[in-house]
């Protein structure tokens, strides 16, 4: 399965509330409808940027696909679903960074149970996305390599509180403009008291994730999210 990332900013007009109630109670619904070859949508609306992209994000959307090809060549059921897709993301979208991934689990979050009424739930607890790239002396590759092979060990390892840990390796990406990010981390925990403790452990010296970190990361973008589950295969 392949996955992409949308990175996404609302139009001119509107505030970050109105934005996020026409994502989830109109967008969805249209989506589900008219991109039939979806098999994973996850939409996160952003509550906090601790460490905020030169752009403002107001959301950032999950569209996973059996392969690339769904994407782009069967993404919508007809060239009318395509119409009603493209005009009411014209009442919110204003722009979309969008990025191909490898995802690599390496501990499944819980996620929220099935739609009710065709509204996704919220997931518990808290999830945080890092947008991350390399130092400028690594390749992209060895950016991959340390991050999945070193660095993911180590996190597991000391990260007692983190409930889901998943790895997005930007392969490619698929819009004209964003920044030119090499990995995506979503962290999740299953509720605030957890994610307060953890991130008070991050305080302690000495912190070997940070210590790791370091080693290949030259800088990142920290996004805090409301999670809500669209789809699931």
């Amino acid at each position: 399965m392949r996955k992409t990332i949308h990175l996404c900013s609302r139009i001119p007009g509107i505030d970050h509330a109105r934005y996020d109630e026409i994502l989830r109670t109109s967008h969805i619904p249209i989506a589900l409808k008219h991109h039939p070859a979806l098999r994973r949508y996850v939409v996160n609306v952003v509550e906090q940027a601790p460490l905020p992209p030169p752009r403002e994000l107001d959301s950032v959307g999950e569209l996973s696909f059996e392969s690339m090809a769904d994407w782009e060549s069967r993404l919508y059921d007809s060239p009318q679903g395509k119409e009603i897709v493209q005009r009411d993301v014209a009442t919110f979208l204003g722009a979309a960074d969008q990025y191909e991934c490898s995802e690599i689990v390496h501990r499944s979050p819980h996620r929220a149970g099935p739609l009710i009424d065709r509204a996704p739930r919220r997931s518990p607890g808290v999830k945080l996305v890092l947008l991350l790239w390399r130092k400028p002396e690594m390749s992209h590759e060895e950016f991959v390599r340390y991050w999945v092979d070193r660095h993911a060990p180590i996190v597991l390892e000391h990260g007692t509180h983190l409930s889901g840990y998943i790895q997005n390796v930007v392969d490619r990406r698929l819009s004209t403009r964003g920044e030119p990010y090499d990995g995506i981390a979503e962290l999740h925990y299953a509720s605030e008291q957890d994610f307060a403790t953890q991130l008070a452990s991050h305080g302690q010296s000495p912190n070997p994730v940070q210590e790791d970190t370091a080693n290949f990361v030259g800088g990142m973008h920290v996004l805090r999210l409301a999670e809500y589950v669209a789809k699931l295969p």
